[in-house]
């Protein structure tokens, strides 16, 4: 069965083959014998497309992932947390960033303001 990878434009890695209701890994519950996909997998999900080129080995890598946005996800694979300090205002995704530290006191109970170059003596 002939495979061809590429990586799309999150940096996701993708296998790409053609799969088949006649390939005994299918799911295959309700489709008929002989009837061909894509299939689409990465480490974290599985996509199907139904309708596809005859030609999608020679496709590039936009070409593919073009196919991929039109494909459904048949499974997603989670992983779980691996951070304890998740829950306690910590991020798993490194896109996002950290919160961020509490701001100084501006005020004081009273309302009136803070000057921070000054420090209160008593």
């Amino acid at each position: 069965m002939e495979q061809t990878t590429f990586t799309d434009s999150d940096g996701v890695v993708w296998s790409v083959r053609e799969d088949g209701a006649d390939d005994p890994r299918a799911l295959t519950a309700d489709v008929p014998p002989g009837t061909t996909w894509l299939r689409f997998e990465s480490e974290l999900e599985v996509r199907r497309l139904w309708h596809y080129p005859d030609d999608w080995r020679g496709l590039s890598d936009i070409q593919l992932e073009s196919l991929l946005d039109r494909a459904s996800t048949v499974i997603a694979r989670f992983r779980p947390a691996t951070h304890s300090a998740v829950g306690r205002g910590a991020t798993l995704d490194p896109r996002r960033s950290a919160p961020s530290p509490v701001p100084p006191k501006t005020t004081r109970a009273d309302g009136s303001p803070v000057d921070p170059d000054r420090r209160d003596k008593k």
